[in-house]
Parts: structure tokens; sequence; C-alpha cells
């Protein structure tokens, strides 16, 4: 039988929500400090604004699943599961270990902290894992799948998932764009992890760290 409980982590202010399966295995779990309250059932949920990089201190530190483990393994192998975690958090690993007094909670209760931590960990930056927010990396531009000036393009950087330069971070006129096979240096914007049921989805963003004058070479840059 599946039991859903929450109770205080071993940091003051933690707040720990698990769905536990009959193995005595998480197959949820949910981390929150104080400063991200989980709205009642049947409340709006908690939203966090990703276009200002989410909440900055305190919220939800894990929103983690074994199904998400599983399927993003099959998908991107180990290298995969580091985003993942960077992410999502790290589930807790063996039997978890439930306190006396810890508090049951119905499904409908832990369907809404689930919702509130998951919204928080996608919208949180990411300063640390793989490829940290801010990070530098050299890579291959290998497709324009919708042609010069739009959309954006697709880089190769030797890394699970797909990396994407966004049109906003190009220059204006589509033949200034850098043509496949152009190698040169990227700053990483964001990590978007997207676990979708039958198939997860892992996406970096990034932006050159310098753009040529009109008709200029693009710049070549190892790594820093």
């Amino acid at each position: 039988m599946t039991r859903r409980t929450r109770f205080p982590g071993p940091r003051e202010g933690l707040w720990l929500w698990y769905e536990i399966g009959e193995d005595g295995h998480a197959l949820r779990q949910a981390a929150f400090d104080r400063s991200l309250p989980v709205p009642p059932a049947g409340d709006p949920p908690y939203r966090t604004d990703c276009r200002t990089g989410g909440i900055a201190d305190g919220g939800a530190s894990v929103a983690a699943s074994r199904d998400d483990l599983r399927s993003t393994l099959e998908q991107f192998g180990p290298d995969g599961l580091r985003f993942y975690e960077t992410v999502y958090g790290v589930l807790t690993d063996g039997p978890v270990e439930v306190p006396p007094g810890a508090e049951d909670v119905t499904g409908a209760e832990y369907e809404r902290a689930w919702e509130t931590a998951r919204r928080h960990r996608r919208c949180t930056r990411h300063r640390t894992g793989p490829l940290p927010e801010g990070s530098l990396v050299t890579g291959t531009v290998a497709a324009l799948p919708w042609g010069p000036g739009l959309t954006g393009l697709v880089v190769d950087i030797d890394r699970p998932g797909r990396a994407f330069v966004d049109i906003g971070q190009l220059p204006p006129r589509g033949e200034d764009w850098p043509p496949v096979g152009t190698v040169t240096e990227f700053e990483v914007v964001r990590i978007h992890f997207d676990v979708r049921p039958e198939r997860p989805d892992l996406e970096i963003r990034l932006r050159p760290t310098a753009v040529p004058p009109p008709g200029g070479p693009w710049p070549r840059r190892g790594p820093r």
C-alpha cells in the first residue's frame, strides 16, 4: 500500500514530503523550506515566475521521482541523471526512515505539494551541476532547422539532450548567423528538463559570448 507522509527534515525549517511504495522506498519526494508554503488542497497552485528566474532564496530543494530516474537513465544515460538531479534534486536512496510523529497526508494534499515543488524546481536558477548557468562551453553549430534568421539554431556541445540558441541571442540579420560547422564559444543561460511520461526532454539554452560585426567571422575560442 502506498503511504504519503510529511515530517521535519534534519535542518531547521526543512519539511520532507514522501510518497512511499510497498517496498519502503520513495516513489516521489519533495523537500521544502518554510519560505515556500504549500497551498492547501483545493486552493490555486503556487506559481513561480520563470521570466524572473524563479525564487532566489528558499523554496523547494527536491522534487524527484523513481519513475523519472528510470526514464532519464533510459533516454540519456548516467550523464543525463546528473542534469536531472541538478534540476529536481536527489531522491533518497534506500528505505525511507519515517520518524515517530510523522503526519500522513491525503493524495490530494500530496499532489498539491508535488506540483508546487515541481514548478519551483523548473524555474529556479541552477548554479551547480554538470553545466552551471553562466559556465562557458565550446560548441559546433549543428543545424539551423528553420533556416537563417528564424527561431534559433542547434549546437553540438557533446552533452546529453539538445543545446539551443534562441533567436533573441543572435544577430538580427539571418545572413549574419553562424553557418553549420562554425565552432565558437557559448555561455549556458538555462537548463530546461521537462520530464514527460514517455520521453523526457533536456534542453540546454545557450548564447554566444561574442558576436562578430556584420560580415565578420565568428570567433573561435577554446574552453576557459
